[in-house]
């Protein structure tokens, strides 16, 4: 939990940064020369005079940027026990520290932006499938309420809500809490409890759905636009893609030389198509052309648009994208599960009529369902082409799919586990409580 006003002591510098970059004190002491045990009393706050070379080593493993580098730094060399916490005045840490533009996010900052600034606005979730930016979304969201002289809370995945923090502030005052990557199944009913404790409280949560709170305002986060079919015969068209705006500067980070030409517009096209525009894939794609040639890369992602691990000395892990989606996947209702199964076995797109006849229900079930699909991700609008929407199956939900295929057997017996007898013989609601499967 951070304050965005103060500067926590080192123990708590390092212990967050650890726990956002995913690593035990074992993985952290395995990836640097320092001992678990000193890890932990540094996070415990039992050594007294940390070593300068020692913290040096912890934000090596860590992978701190400059500014995260020297508040780590300026921790260590304050005395402990003074209880001296500054405000910060915009050059400390922040657990939503912006790096760059958040490029091809302009009109979802901008709906961000004003649902926080609403009046009814107490309670925002960005939902989408993991590794669309929700994360990066709500930090430039809450940058900007900042700049208003809100207070920010950001809380990570698996904290408790900050109940006790809360009471601490003045009534009146502009308080919104970051609930990062949130699982809510059983914390809904504290939500609304600290709404109506405190009146000035605004809600921010990244998710992979809705929590289900009366008031929960949307916002679905959609995969950056790819390439449509033949954009790669115009350079100046393709260049102004967000996708390939990203990809792009990641390749440029490493080889700042870099310059999208004809010769490699047609892989560069491929590669976001295959990725599906995650901004997180695309960064792992782009730092790896440090190393490989793009059409090395290419055929790395057409065999499985998970084959790309996370580059060296980085937190996030091309596993996780997998695991993300899977529990997402997790949440649909057999129904869900049987629609998106039917309509991911191609690469074309469907309106919901289309998918309705496929699937063989009624129009307005399949639109039930694929509302469901929008929400948590899973499929995309086309670009309007015709008289009415069209969607598409993700290149990542398809690879998935495809390989849940080859055990059969397997996905029926999770599905009848997972769903109970009871639930056999009766119609299931599209995020029905209790209609629950995995892959």
């Amino acid at each position: 939990m951070n304050d965005i006003r103060t500067q926590p002591d080192l123990g708590a510098l390092l212990r967050g940064h650890r726990r956002r970059a995913g690593l035990t004190q074992r993985h952290l002491a395995d990836l640097t020369t320092v001992s678990v045990r000193a890890i932990g009393n540094l996070e415990q706050g039992k050594v007294r005079s940390p070593r300068l070379d020692t913290i040096r080593l912890l934000a090596d493993g860590l992978r701190l940027g400059h500014t995260q580098r020297e508040t780590l730094l300026d921790a260590a060399r304050r005395r402990p026990g003074t209880g001296s916490h500054p405000e910060n005045e915009g050059g400390g840490l922040t657990p939503w520290l912006v790096r760059g533009p958040l490029i091809g996010r302009d009109t979802e900052v901008a709906a961000l932006t004003d649902l926080l600034g609403q009046p009814g606005g107490r309670l925002v979730s960005i939902v989408g499938i993991g590794g669309v930016g929700k994360s990066r979304l709500a930090a430039e969201g809450v940058r900007r309420a900042a700049a208003d002289g809100t207070r920010i809370l950001w809380q990570a995945r698996g904290e408790e809500i900050p109940a006790g923090e809360l009471a601490d502030r003045a009534p009146e005052e502009r308080t919104v809490l970051v609930l990062d990557d949130a699982e809510l199944a059983a914390g809904a009913a504290q939500l609304v409890a600290l709404m109506h404790a405190h009146p000035q409280l605004r809600i921010l949560l990244t998710a992979s759905g809705p929590c289900g709170v009366p008031g929960e305002q949307i916002l679905r986060l959609a995969p950056l636009p790819v390439p449509a079919s033949g954009a790669e015969t115009d350079l100046a068209l393709l260049a102004e893609v967000p996708s390939v705006q990203l990809l792009c500067s990641r390749i440029r980070a490493g080889n700042p030389l870099f310059r999208l030409d004809a010769c490699d517009a047609g892989v560069v096209a491929e590669l976001c198509r295959r990725l599906d525009g995650l901004p997180r894939t695309l960064e792992f794609a782009g730092s790896w052309a440090l190393v490989r040639s793009l059409p090395e890369l290419l055929a790395e992602v057409e065999r499985s648009p998970f084959g790309l691990t996370a580059p060296p000395m980085t937190a996030d892990t091309s596993r996780d994208l997998m695991v993300r989606l899977r529990r997402t996947l997790g949440q649909l209702s057999p129904a869900g599960v049987s629609f998106l199964a039917a309509v991911a076995r191609d690469h074309l797109s469907w309106s919901v009529a289309e998918a309705a006849t496929i699937v063989g229900t009624s129009g307005a079930d399949a639109a039930v369902i694929v509302f469901t699909l929008l929400t948590y991700g899973l499929v995309r609008p086309e670009s309007p082409g015709g008289d009415e929407p069209r969607f598409s199956v993700l290149n990542h939900v398809r690879h998935l799919y495809a390989e849940t295929r080859r055990e059969p057997r397997r996905w029926r017996a999770t599905v009848m586990h997972r769903v109970g007898p009871e639930d056999r013989a009766r119609k299931v609601t599209v995020g029905e409580p209790g209609a629950r499967t995995t892959l």
